[in-house]
């Protein structure tokens, strides 16, 4: 694991991506050339490892981790230049049809789901580490269906953040880049959360 000398937010450790994740991109070009980009450094998404010490994360790690829903991700730091001043994550998704609101076509709903966990990578990697964050607003507007099964891209940045509040927008494109659906949110970093007492 490398995180020294490597352009980004410090807090994003750069991991390079497993033999299984390359498997399942590197039948779909446009998305496997994003693999040997020397502009881009791969790193995990906590969210998709599974950990059965707490229940946090387990909607997109257990739920959504499944051969028929988000059958694999990897996110890629693409760091700043001259479009975009805070840097980009890259985050491939591989869906499988267990997400569909129509056929052969994402829920609107999990749409919601693919932004909120982008902008979160983000908003977590801005963050100091011994806080949290969590998603204040967040509005879509889906412009084309996000067909499934495939993979889809879902492009995130930090647009500008004022002390505790950070302002993030993105979009979900396909190969070809054509934009499928953009969003913006504002983020709200908070103090550590604990899990709650039981009764």
């Amino acid at each position: 694991m490398e995180t020294a000398g490597v352009p980004g937010p410090p807090s994003v450790p750069i991991v390079p991506p497993s033999e299984e994740t390359k498997a399942h991109f590197c039948s779909t070009p446009w998305a496997w050339k994003l693999f040997s980009d020397p502009t881009l450094r791969p790193f995990s998404n906590p969210s998709r490892i599974p950990n059965n010490s707490t229940t946090s994360c387990s909607f997109i790690g257990k739920t959504l981790a499944t051969q028929d829903t988000i059958v694999a991700w990897q996110s890629f730091y693409k760091p700043p230049d001259s479009t975009s001043k805070y840097g980009q994550v890259l985050c491939l998704a591989l869906l499988g049809s267990g997400v569909n609101g129509h056929v052969d076509t994402s829920h609107g709903g999990f749409v919601a789901v693919l932004f909120d966990e982008g902008f979160g990578l983000v908003a977590g990697n801005q963050r100091p580490d011994d806080r949290a964050v969590m998603t204040v607003s967040l509005k879509i507007d889906y412009k084309k269906p996000v067909p499934t099964p495939g993979v889809v891209l879902c492009r995130c940045w930090l647009e500008k953040e004022e002390r505790r509040k950070m302002w993030i927008r993105g979009a979900i494109e396909d190969g070809d880049g054509t934009v499928l659906a953009t969003a913006q949110s504002l983020f709200l970093v908070v103090e550590g959360l604990k899990p709650l007492e039981r009764l």
